[in-house]
This record gives structure tokens, C-alpha cells and sequence, in this order.
């Protein structure tokens, strides 16, 4: 087990460290939530994890109406992976997305909880349908804008990330030493890592919730 980890690439590594860290520091944040008494103000880092859970679930509400508690957890979940991925870098870890084999494999997830979430809330006869609008003709051209879009989202944040990278690369190779490490560590990391590396989360946390509404056309669901 130990040498099939190391044979892992740095991005993988980096995925995996990224998982485990996510899973303990949601599971010890969630046991602490569930302790909390309501009628007592909450205080410390605790708020400003439950305020951005309600932010964000109200945020998807928005797009999903009554729906909206089938998707949060999901979409929450992609959207702190990818905060905590896309700023790796700053300890020490590979960017895991700034692979490509890890951006295909997360388009993959993406486009499975837009399909299978369709096909759950929409039933697989109306999913049909509505690929078929507003001609049946179109129905290839739908089926390939299916597949294509959440693999666009997936090489576009691998694109994004990616060129942090090498633009990181190329101010440590053009400036001296000294120079090179107050560069980077001062002005380059924040603005890559911590600044593009958050936007490009919630940019892509935006996508998904948009065509994951569509797929399951929130409108219609909410009002049942």
C-alpha cells in the first residue's frame, strides 16, 4: 500500500491529503454544531463556518426552490474541495488541478450529478423529452452540449490553475534568488493560490448549480 502511494503522481498525493484533511475538519466542525445550544450567539471560527453554510445553502435555494436540500450537500462539498485544492500550493502540495487527469476526473463527477440528478428528479422518459426540445432533430446536438459542458468547466479550471503555475515559474526564473522568493511568496502566491484559486471555486461552484438547475428544471420541481 505504501509503495503504490508513492508511485503516485504529486497531484494525486495531493488529492488524497486534500479528502482526508476536508473529511476531519468537516467532521469535527459538524459535532460542534450539533452541541451548540440556539438561544446562545455563536462565537469563534464556528460562526463563520455556519455563516457560510447558510450563505451558500441560501444561494442554492435560489436556483433550486424546494429542492434545494437534495443538492447542498453535494454542491457544498465540490465547492470546499476545490477551495482547499486550488490553494494546496500555499503548504507545500501540487495544485491537484492543475493535472489534467484529476480535472477530466472531476469533469466526470460533475457531469454524473447533473445526469443522474436529472434522471432522479426528472424521471428518464421527461429527462428524454427534454433533450428533445424544442425539436427532436436536436436531440444529438443536446446530447453532445450534455457531455461537453461540465468537461469544458473541468479543462477550464485545469487551464486556469495551470497557468498560476507556470507564470509562478517563470518570475522565480527571471529573478535572483532573493528576489525570486519575495515575489512569489508575497505577490504571486496570494494572487494565484489564495485570489484566482478562490474565484475560480466559486466560478465553477456557480456553473454547476446553473446546469444542475436546468438538468433538473428547478422551476418546474419547485412549485410541486
Amino acid at each position: 500500500m505504501i509503495d503504490f502511494y508513492q508511485q503516485m503522481s504529486p497531484s494525486i498525493k495531493a488529492s488524497i491529503v486534500v479528502t482526508i484533511v476536508l473529511m476531519v475538519v468537516l467532521a469535527v466542525l459538524g459535532k460542534k454544531v450539533e452541541k451548540l445550544d440556539p438561544e446562545k450567539p455563536i462565537k469563534g471560527p464556528l460562526f463563520l463556518f455556519v455563516f457560510l453554510v447558510d450563505t451558500l445553502n441560501g444561494l442554492i435555494e435560489q436556483f433550486h426552490g424546494n429542492q434545494w436540500r437534495r443538492f447542498s450537500p453535494i454542491l457544498i462539498a465540490i465547492l470546499l474541495f476545490l477551495i482547499a485544492a486550488n490553494t494546496a500550493s500555499l503548504f507545500g502540495l501540487e495544485t491537484p488541478l492543475a493535472n489534467i487527469n484529476v480535472a477530466v476526473a472531476f469533469s466526470i463527477i460533475a457531469f454524473l450529478v447533473i445526469q443522474i440528478s436529472g434522471l432522479i428528479v426528472r424521471k428518464p422518459w421527461q429527462r428524454l423529452k427534454d433533450l428533445m426540445e424544442p425539436s427532436p432533430l436536436l436531440l444529438p446536438v443536446n446530447i453532445i452540449s450534455e457531455i461537453s459542458t461540465p468537461f469544458a468547466m473541468g479543462l477550464r479550471l485545469f487551464g486556469n490553475l495551470l497557468s498560476g503555475s507556470v507564470i509562478a515559474t517563470i518570475v522565480f526564473n527571471l529573478l535572483n534568488n532573493v528576489g525570486a522568493l519575495f515575489a512569489t511568496t508575497i505577490i504571486v502566491h496570494p494572487i494565484f493560490n489564495i485570489g484566482f484559486g478562490v474565484i475560480q471555486a466559486f466560478v465553477y461552484f456557480m456553473l454547476l448549480t446553473i446546469f444542475l438547475a436546468m438538468a433538473v428544471d428547478a422551476s418546474g420541481v419547485s412549485d410541486s
